[in-house]
């Protein structure tokens, strides 16, 4: 690898620069806030928490990404307390003896409730990763550089795997481990769902990985009339590529069969497709995360569970810190 280009005598935009404002990149930031450095996410869309999501449309809510969380540790156990407290989460019974917790009144709020008062620039995405002597660029995709004294990518494991080929090559071959399957989800507003189950469904018969009345969910009462299924990983994998009217059309057809009811009349349908769903294949524990003031982080790195993307996070920040201690 050849030797960095010579660093600008400008000072460093930020002590540290943190891309993309999933689960992992809040729980970094809001690390390096409580320990006093200027600090700045960069996320590529619109809202904050990655696939702990929500989307509004044509006046209906869909949680269409991650559906709950649940706790191990104890800093991540703290966080779902304090979201509670403070009225942004829930817990949620959804088996005889399972418990989980979720955002209220939907899943977006508990990311929104980890980003509060952390600076987020939103819609602005990183082309490329260039490492200086004593700084570390983010380009973007208008080829505006940010710089900052270190760095921590969470982005997917494939696009981290690309940003950082050239300067981190040790890292990126932490990212090129790292394996998904996708999950397809179509997203109903309905009429009415009075006849519908309460409670989550699941059948592996029919494919579905999870299918949820929106208006069940925790202090979503209040909510118009909604449906948002989510196929299983292997349906997924092999029909991404369907249209989304196909998609939709099939899993329509698998809910009814599943469930033994009828959807009846739909006002509002969407697919989308979360190609980076679920991790199968995490980057072994013992693997490099950090190099040269860069260090990466997200679930890909330690399982499918958003605890497990927060500790990441937490991780990365630790790990960039003892580095240069």
């Amino acid at each position: 690898m050849t030797a960095p280009p010579p660093s600008s005598t400008a000072s460093p935009h930020y002590d540290l620069l943190i891309i993309g404002a999933g689960i992992a990149g809040l729980a970094a930031g809001r690390m390096a806030q409580k320990a006093g450095q200027k600090v700045m996410l960069i996320d590529k869309g619109r809202r904050v928490g990655g696939r702990v999501s929500t989307r509004r449309s044509d006046g209906f809510v869909f949680n269409h990404g991650a559906q709950f969380a649940t706790s191990k540790s104890s800093d991540f156990g703290d966080i779902l307390r304090a979201a509670s407290t403070a009225g942004m989460a829930t817990n949620w019974q959804i088996e005889n003896k399972k418990t989980v917790v979720v955002g209220t009144p939907m899943m977006r709020n508990l990311p929104m409730f980890l980003a509060a008062h952390l600076p987020i620039q939103q819609n602005r995405r990183i082309a490329k990763i260039i490492r200086k002597t004593d700084h570390i660029a983010c380009v973007d995709t208008d080829d505006v550089p940010l710089t900052a004294r270190k760095v921590i990518c969470t982005a997917p494991a494939p696009q981290t795997a690309v940003l950082l080929a050239d300067d981190f090559p040790d890292l990126a071959a932490t990212a090129s481990h790292a394996a998904y399957a996708p999950c397809l989800t179509v997203m109903l507003g309905l009429a009415d769902d009075e006849m519908l189950p309460k409670m989550p469904v699941k059948s592996a018969q029919h494919d579905i990985g999870w299918a949820m009345c929106e208006t069940a969910r925790p202090a979503a009462a209040q909510h118009r009339p909604a449906l948002t299924i989510q196929a299983d990983a292997d349906w997924s994998a092999t029909h991404k590529d369907d249209t989304a009217d196909s998609i939709i059309k099939q899993l329509i057809e698998k809910y009814q069969l599943a469930t033994g009811c009828q959807i009846g009349a739909v006002l509002h349908a969407h697919a989308h497709r979360w190609l980076y769903a679920k991790v199968t294949t995490p980057s072994p524990a013992y693997a490099i995360i950090c190099q040269n003031n860069l260090a990466i982080a997200g679930d890909w790195l330690g399982g499918a569970r958003i605890e497990h993307a927060f500790t990441s996070g937490q991780r990365a920040f630790l790990a960039l810190n003892q580095t240069n201690a």
